[in-house]
């Protein structure tokens, strides 16, 4: 059976919607995802790449977590991995109206404005406290500390890096260390949903309003994370100038009952962190040294900024 045979004849199974076109989306990154019309409306299917990401059972958790929380975001429909036709899994969920923010051409004015609805939007999700912190799962996560769980992931995070010699092994235990040491600071706040990979491809924009989308790289962590990825990202695809002034707006409009001023102390260590984990990704890709000079900059930057 070919693949477009194996989605119409799984799809008609679990929506009971007759499948009348469908479209491959050609800028997915890692997964294959298509958009299927029906007469009732329209959905994406989507074929993972990988059996253990995202892990069994966060996705219809955290869509029952943000319907608890009357949160926007895409209806889901389905979540398999016991189809022998996509053994690494596949997701049916709704296809909302709009398009993505980085496929639209903004002003500076619009691209704040996109910033401000984003902030106020993600105070919302980290309303949505959870037990634990670390991979979802089924809801429960495993680690009762935030600085404990960078601690324990350190070395699958890191795991390319050392095998490749990119950097030394006694440095990364040095860094680890520290990361924990410092992080420890993170404690203090609770485990709340992020959303994990906040970037304009995971902002849908439909007329004034906006939606997060794809919650795949969700974990509970505490609200400083989220932001701090956020922010590494502003750095790498607006510069540290534009990425200055969207990191304000953002911030501004970001609204929490903890000190917003210690994230200003705490984000350099978490841009440490997510600056490894990139580049662990990364060097194993064939564009590695392309792809890393940007973000190694500003790994170098925030770990001379963190004393390491």
């Amino acid at each position: 059976m070919d693949m477009t045979t194996a989605i119409k004849r799984t799809f008609e199974i679990q929506t009971g919607h007759k499948l009348h076109s469908i479209c491959r989306f050609d800028n997915a990154a890692n997964n294959q995802v298509f958009k299927i019309e029906t007469e009732a409306q329209p959905y994406i299917f989507k074929i993972y790449a990988n059996r253990d990401w995202p892990e069994d059972g966060k996705l219809p958790f955290v869509a029952r977590k943000l319907d608890e929380y009357q949160m926007p975001h895409s209806k889901l429909f389905a979540f398999n991995r016991e189809d022998d036709m996509f053994p690494n899994g596949y997701l049916i969920e709704e296809c909302l109206p709009g398009i993505t923010a980085d496929r639209l051409t903004l002003s500076n004015d619009e691209t704040l404005s996109l910033f401000e609805k984003l902030a106020v939007l993600v105070s919302r999700v980290h309303q949505i406290t959870l037990t634990n912190y670390g991979y979802i799962g089924n809801g429960i996560a495993d680690w009762r500390t935030f600085s404990k769980f960078i601690y324990d992931m350190f070395d699958d995070c890191t795991t390319n890096l050392r095998k490749q010699n990119t950097m030394d092994t006694s440095y990364l235990h040095a860094i680890r260390t520290k990361l924990y040491n410092k992080l420890k600071d993170c404690d203090r706040y609770p485990p709340v949903i992020c959303h994990g990979d906040l970037s304009t491809k995971n902002i849908l924009v439909h007329s004034d309003k906006i939606v997060l989308i794809d919650w795949d790289d969700a974990q509970a962590l505490c609200w400083m994370a989220d932001i701090a990825r956020l922010t590494l990202w502003l750095k790498l695809n607006y510069g540290s100038q534009a990425a200055a002034v969207y990191r304000k707006v953002f911030l501004d409009c970001y609204e929490t009952s903890y000190d917003k001023s210690a994230f200003d102390d705490l984000e350099y260590y978490l841009h440490v962190w997510y600056g490894l984990d990139y580049l662990n990704f990364a060097v194993a890709t064939p564009n590695y040294q392309y792809q890393s000079e940007t973000v190694k900059a500003i790994l170098d930057n925030a770990l001379m900024h963190c004393g390491m």
